[in-house]
């Protein structure tokens, strides 16, 4: 005897079936917009960060050249002004050279030469 499906088996199955179906269909849509918006994100993010190292480069390039130190040292430091003489320290801790004793010595030397006429 052959045995086959009855008809309410077969709907009750395909029911289930269809239920799976659509419930992964709604989860991998919701997870298809959060990547899609994740994705809006990241690509906003690497214009921004596309730019900034645009800026960067530009800046590198000007770094170490006599208008970038110039102009460095007007807005930043205040140190000169246009028509200044430029100079650099290429070895900054020399300046820290002198002992705090050694230098007293030298800057009472430096105000008796300046009472003396000196200077």
């Amino acid at each position: 005897m052959r045995r086959t499906m009855n008809v309410k088996g077969f709907l009750v199955l395909l029911g289930v079936v269809l239920a799976v179906f659509l419930i992964l269909f709604l989860v991998l849509r919701g997870q298809r917009g959060a990547v899609v918006s994740r994705e809006e994100a990241l690509r906003l993010k690497l214009v921004e960060m596309e730019e900034e190292n645009r800026i960067l480069t530009e800046r590198m390039s000007e770094v170490g050249t006599q208008n970038y130190i110039v102009s460095n040292a007007l807005d930043v430091y205040s140190y000169m002004l246009k028509d200044d003489i430029r100079f650099e320290f290429t070895n900054p801790e020399a300046l820290n050279a002198y002992t705090p004793e050694e230098w007293q010595i030298l800057t009472e030397e430096w105000q008796s030469m300046s009472a003396d006429g000196v200077l």
